[in-house]
């Protein structure tokens, strides 16, 4: 089986394992660009982050104790996320059946 193959066979672990992949990758560049840009925040790398991310953190906003200040809120939505995406390996393969083949 191919690669390209094994992703169509298994397009419902790859598509939402990728959307989770790029949104970890992106929340952890827009807290590296909050700590860059502190003094600049009209910095338009910055409010693109901002625009593809705050969704996904006013939902962990609500469910993070109050305690934690807005600015680990980023790091708590990246947290939750990789937690997520290793739930969902856990369950495509133990639940689904997905495993790897070795030799052909």
């Amino acid at each position: 089986m191919s690669a390209q193959d094994s992703f169509w066979a298994h397009w419902y672990f790859h598509v939402p394992n990728l959307l989770m992949a790029a949104m970890i990758y992106t929340l952890i560049a827009r807290y590296l660009l909050e700590l860059i840009f502190a003094k600049q925040p009209d910095a338009v790398m910055l409010k693109v982050f901002r625009s593809v991310t705050d969704w996904l953190l006013r939902i962990v906003r609500g469910v993070t104790p109050g305690i934690v200040p807005n600015g680990l809120v980023v790091v708590f939505t990246a947290f939750w996320l990789m937690a997520l995406r290793l739930t969902w390996y856990l369950v495509c393969t133990l639940v689904f059946g997905m495993r790897i083949k070795l030799g052909g």
